[in-house]
């Protein structure tokens, strides 16, 4: 009985430091074709890299909505000089362009 309670010991303290860092998100719409789907993927984000400054051009991050903090935006990161290609219109996926930034 004693090794059952430290198993499940050991995974609630486990799920604990993973609730602070990780969260589930479920992801929907256009912008992120083809990386994600339009009808919804779930993705598993963690709350450290942007704040030791590890986030690269290419990341996909997760940012607040300045114009609707309770909505949650997907973007993925470019910096200058990096060239990037997005479908002109999502819905079709036919057409898409890349550019400077």
């Amino acid at each position: 009985m004693g090794q059952c309670r430290g198993i499940a010991k050991e995974a609630l303290d486990r799920s604990a430091i993973a609730a602070k860092f990780l969260c589930l998100l479920h992801v929907y719409g256009p912008s992120m074709l083809p990386t994600l789907n339009m009808n919804g993927d779930v993705v598993l984000a963690e709350h450290v890299s942007h704040r030791l400054g590890k986030v690269y051009p290419g990341d996909v991050v997760l940012v607040r909505s300045p114009l609707d903090p309770k909505k949650t935006l997907t973007k993925r990161v470019a910096v200058e000089g990096d060239r990037v290609t997005f479908f002109v219109d999502p819905m079709s996926g036919d057409r898409w362009e890349t550019t400077m930034v």
